[in-house]
């Protein structure tokens, strides 16, 4: 893990809401790519959102706009890219980003403000999904995106787990797989605690309140991990070859899986459900502003939105929503599809890390993962 004063200039480690790092297209270069005003570099997720950003953005987009789209998947390494690339040309001219990495460049210059007239579609999103500072000060739009979950091998548990208190149980020590960044795991901790004290529901409030406490939990029962998974690809693999028994998951790629495994199967518990919270942002320098803003406008149109949905994510425009909960019973059951669900859903505790970033890195590469106890 890395320090908060290093994260932005960091490109090596797994991700935090979608799985692994791609193969990056190559870059035009120089002359090339300024001249060619119609080419489109997008920075996105692998895994699930990087499927579907292929198979349905890239010829929808190049239908309705004549755009060479040039999709550049991977996890942590977009903020890197940037910070390496010229000011005038930067790597990407559109990117997705989550919370950790957003709030930071943004702060820091990385990305601009963009023009919300030419983003008709932001008034299809709901407004609960806009209630953000990121929206406010008109850098970009915010969503939820993958909810943790908890996948498991129908073939190693007794029953069906029903809670995160569930991970405690003594028969699967030592048979968990945990994600290996400490945004989602530590939480996954902090649920299993509160859990187990009977306070279901308020394991943001104790990551707020105590967060040396979960850390002193989460030291106290590392050893129910058997794996710390990188990638989603890697934990779904690890399920399915009975090498772990549960642990937690990103939904999107977890849906994914149990449509190729039978044997996998899934639920978001009610108590302490917590999103990721994403935004596309358009990085300072790029001349390509103006298709950036096409670019997420199309996003949230009605067919991106349903394809998005189709493949296992969420989607804050409600009347997709709806007509995916009424398509999909087990979608219904983890993703919000109605306004009121969306202005009471939990985004992780990221207030509560940036309280103390390094020291939470620390503790957690050095007492959690690397541990030997």
């Amino acid at each position: 893990m890395i320090s908060r004063r290093h994260f932005l200039g960091w490109a090596g480690a797994a991700g935090a809401a979608g799985l692994g790092l791609g193969t990056a297209a190559c870059k035009p270069g120089g002359a090339a790519r300024q001249a060619d005003a119609k080419t489109l570099r997008v920075f996105i997720y692998s895994g699930a959102w990087e499927k579907t950003f292929r198979e349905a953005f890239v010829p929808g987009f190049q239908r309705l706009t004549g755009a060479t789209v040039i999709p550049d998947p991977g996890w942590w390494d977009s903020i890197p890219k940037l910070k390496a690339s010229p000011p005038d040309d930067p790597a990407f001219d559109l990117v997705l980003t989550d919370a950790t990495q957003g709030y930071p460049a943004i702060r820091e210059g990385l990305f601009q403000k963009v023009d919300f007239d030419r983003i008709p579609n932001k008034s299809r999103v709901s407004p609960a999904a806009l209630d953000n500072w990121v929206v406010k000060d008109g850098y970009g739009i915010t969503f939820p995106e993958s909810v943790m979950t908890l996948g498991y091998n129908k073939e190693l548990v007794t029953r069906q787990p029903t809670s995160w208190g569930d991970l405690l149980a003594d028969e699967y020590r030592g048979k968990l797989g945990l994600y290996n960044s400490f945004y989602m795991s530590l939480y996954t901790f902090a649920c299993m605690k509160v859990a187990s004290e009977g306070k279901p529901g308020t394991a943001a409030a104790e990551m707020s309140n105590n967060m040396a406490g979960v850390m002193d939990f989460a030291k106290a029962h590392r050893d129910h991990v058997k794996y710390w998974w990188p990638t989603s690809t890697d934990m779904a693999l690890n399920l399915s070859q009975k090498n772990c028994a549960l642990g937690n998951m990103h939904s999107p790629d977890m849906l994914t899986a149990m449509r190729q495994k039978e044997s996998l199967g899934a639920l978001v518990p009610d108590a302490d459900r917590a999103f990721v919270l994403l935004m596309w942002v358009i990085p300072t320098g790029t001349k390509r502003r103006a298709l950036a803003e096409q670019a997420i406008d199309y996003l949230f149109s009605d067919e991106m939105q349903a394809a998005f949905a189709r493949n296992g994510s969420a989607t804050s425009v409600v009347p997709v929503a709806q007509q995916m909960a009424q398509q999909d019973p087990f979608w219904a059951s983890i993703y919000p599809s109605t306004e009121e669900q969306l202005r009471t859903l939990q985004y992780y505790p990221y207030d509560a890390y940036f309280k103390d970033w390094d020291g939470i890195v620390a503790a957690w590469d050095k007492e959690i993962l690397r541990s030997k106890s």
